[in-house]
């Protein structure tokens, strides 16, 4: 599991920073002075990124970073994170890992080298947690806060998000009264395997990631050891790519689940569906000829 205080250790770092989208003078002080401090800054396009870099002085060693090469580029950041550099990714223009690469390289550095990684300049709480998780999907749903507070009626919105948006990147905020028991529900709900990210107070002193399978995740949030400050982001890394394999008697006995919970039959099997990535109808035609 990822229990990363980045701004409370001494691991070297990699800064995925957001870049102006069109004026190159929307741009945070601290991304720029950022970007003067890191050993090696990883661009989409070095002669797209010069022009940005020049205006601000900025003056470091360029290394390219763009779809084609994220995965040879791995052990080459690594030694020099290795020798205790920190490093900077940024895209021709806007967010890294957004539309742009990042993601697949952070998803894969992670695996192999324990260092921080944070964002900076890219725009609201959830994005900046998105960014630095490492979720590779295409699309992300944002819910805003939890409108529920209620035991039946948030498993039943948490439920129609997670049905709903299988194949997103599903990010929400969450209260510092709340997201213990929030976390407990989403554990109730998908499959153990799920990838799970919880930040709170991003870009700040006591910044936190606390990231990994859903059931360790969730053990560490109900712990002593959790701190319960801030305002919290929580991200859930899509469910296509989490699914372990299931037979038709478990499939049911997931539907009966669902069912007992209250739900109709067809409803069951959407909430199932997501959970195993099959459609409503493969789960129903699985169902009635049980």
């Amino acid at each position: 599991m990822r229990n990363q205080s980045t701004f409370k250790n001494n691991k070297p770092t990699i800064y995925l920073i957001g870049t102006p989208i069109g004026n190159l003078e929307d741009i945070s002080f601290r991304a720029i002075d950022t970007l003067k401090k890191v050993e090696v800054i990883c661009c989409e396009d070095t002669r797209t990124s010069q022009t940005f870099l020049k205006k601000y002085n900025i003056n470091k060693k360029l290394i390219s970073l763009h779809k084609y090469n994220e995965a040879e580029r791995i052990n080459e950041i690594v030694k020099v994170l290795e020798n205790q550099n920190n490093v900077a990714i940024i895209s021709d223009a806007g967010c890294p890992a957004i539309s742009d690469p990042g993601a697949n390289f952070i998803k894969e550095i992670l695996k192999v080298y324990d260092c921080n990684v944070t964002s900076i300049n890219v725009g609201p709480a959830y994005i900046h947690a998105i960014v630095a998780s490492g979720y590779t999907a295409k699309e992300n749903y944002f819910h805003g806060f939890l409108e529920n507070k209620s035991d039946k009626t948030k498993s039943d919105e948490l439920k129609e998000i997670l049905s709903k948006n299988s194949k997103s990147i599903i990010s929400f905020y969450e209260s510092v009264h709340r997201i213990k028991d929030t976390v407990l529900k989403v554990t109730q709900i998908l499959n153990q395997d799920q990838s799970i990210l919880i930040a709170r107070e991003l870009t700040k002193l006591n910044e936190q990631f606390i990231q990994g399978k859903i059931n360790e995740v969730n053990e560490f949030v109900q712990s002593k050891d959790f701190v319960l400050k801030g305002e919290f982001v929580v991200v859930i890394d899509s469910q296509k790519n989490q699914i372990g394999s299931v037979n038709n008697k478990e499939i049911i006995l997931l539907v009966e689940e669902e069912i007992k919970q209250g739900y109709k039959l067809k409803q069951a099997c959407d909430i199932v569906g997501a959970k195993i990535n099959k459609s409503k109808n493969e789960v129903y035609q699985i169902f009635i000829k049980k």
